[in-house]
């Protein structure tokens, strides 16, 4: 089954931004490896806080 954990800002996601999401990476599972994986994919949607997010050595939340 796979397997796709998803890791961006919290403050980029609400509900439906969350549901659009699963449902979309849900699908192109399904159409690489046929609608059977589709069925058995799972997916684990976080939101982390900008400031513990590092890009570039410094902290997301200076971006802002």
């Amino acid at each position: 089954m796979p397997f796709i954990d998803v890791k961006l800002y919290e403050d980029r996601l609400d509900e439906q931004t969350e549901a659009a999401l699963i449902a979309r990476l849900t699908e192109a599972v399904g159409d690489v490896f046929g609608p059977g994986a589709a069925e058995q994919t799972w997916i684990a949607v976080q939101g982390v806080p900008r400031r513990r997010w590092g890009i570039g050595g410094k902290p997301g939340s200076a971006d802002q």
